[in-house]
């Protein structure tokens, strides 16, 4: 039987330092900062298990390492989401002044092998979006080395990661609407808990109703699946209630599309009889009849300073390989014209 090829992944376990950094050692990549220990262990490492990468394969490692991987789980099409579009435009500034390819693709919600498509694209690097608990590929990730990026919150992951103040940012949603003296409000969540800002939403929106010494009431919560179609079934849940809420907060805007809908359709004016507050600023959310208020979220900073952060990982040394970075940004509230003090 043929001997399996020694490949730079091999080289990276003895050495223990990425396959990028084997990479870079190996074809003297210029102005990456690894120091002569890392370059003596990756050559060591090389030398004792023969490795020597022909031609054409140094050829495809030089590609590789210009390009990243942006793998997005979502329910429907990523370039119709107004927020993930907002992300892509901050990201690919920095890719083009960086120099570097961005291959981008649509993963389903749950079950996603990044790593077997990552193989296949000849990325050096991941950044993911809308990952879930829940997700044992996330650690596969992370016990594989390759550099990433999560534009979410894992604290049991040790792995670069950014996001917004989702529960911060919930949290200053319905005290607004408090502040307009609503009291019974109800929440449709953009996606199931399993997702990590739609669960830090949920508790934001917990902690305001317990500072306000109101109390939780889960028939007012609903799961939406980042749809419109879901936001406005939810709603027509809530409205079979005998008490209905005097306020919806939807767990982004997208949802809050159907919601704003579902009240419509059921003669419900806005804000004169109910309330609408959203969460994500969707272009689109500032054009609405009336329209919406909504929390603010940077994306496009966020998509740029998610690959600063992947090409600084890149390009360590393998001893700060094992600093993770944890980054949130703030949001802050767009006051329009959806919600108003109830009307009793």
């Amino acid at each position: 039987m043929k001997a399996r090829r020694i490949s730079a992944e091999d080289v990276g376990r003895k050495a223990g330092v990425s396959r990028t950094t084997v990479s870079f050692v190996l074809n003297n990549t210029p102005g990456k900062s690894i120091s002569e220990d890392t370059r003596q262990r990756v050559l060591q490492a090389a030398a004792e298990l023969g490795y020597t990468p022909n031609e054409a394969a140094r050829r495809l490692a030089m590609t590789r390492d210009k390009t990243i991987g942006l793998y997005i789980s979502h329910s429907k099409s990523v370039f119709s989401d107004a927020f993930i579009m907002r992300l892509i435009e901050g990201m690919t500034q920095t890719v083009n002044r960086n120099r570097v390819r961005l291959v981008i693709h649509q993963m389903p919600l749950m079950g996603s092998n990044y790593l077997q498509l990552a193989e296949e694209d000849g990325v050096a690097g991941l950044i993911l979006v809308n990952t879930h608990e829940d997700d044992y590929e996330l650690q596969r990730v992370v016990d594989s080395r390759i550099p990433a990026v999560i534009m979410d919150v894992h604290e049991s992951l040790a792995v670069d990661q950014i996001a917004t103040d989702n529960r911060q940012g919930a949290r200053e949603v319905v005290e607004y609407l408090i502040s307009l003296r609503h009291s019974r409000i109800a929440m449709v969540t953009h996606a199931r808990p399993e997702f990590t800002a739609a669960r830090l939403r949920m508790a934001g929106y917990r902690d305001a109703l317990k500072a306000a010494d109101l109390g939780y009431d889960s028939s007012l919560v609903k799961t939406g699946n980042f749809t419109e179609e879901s936001g406005y079934l939810a709603t027509e849940e809530l409205l079979q209630q005998s008490e209905l809420p005097t306020a919806i907060f939807a767990g982004n805007d997208v949802v809050a599309y159907g919601v704003l809908s579902a009240l419509r359709d059921n003669g419900i004016a806005v804000p004169q009889q109910m309330s609408v507050v959203g969460f994500d600023d969707d272009f689109l959310s500032r054009y609405l009849s009336p329209p919406l208020t909504t929390m603010v979220l940077p994306a496009a900073g966020m998509g740029a300073t998610a690959v600063d952060m992947l090409l600084h990982r890149m390009d360590e040394d393998a001893e700060e390989q094992d600093l993770t970075r944890t980054i949130l940004l703030p949001s802050h509230l767009v006051v329009r014209e959806s919600a108003a003090p109830p009307n009793n």
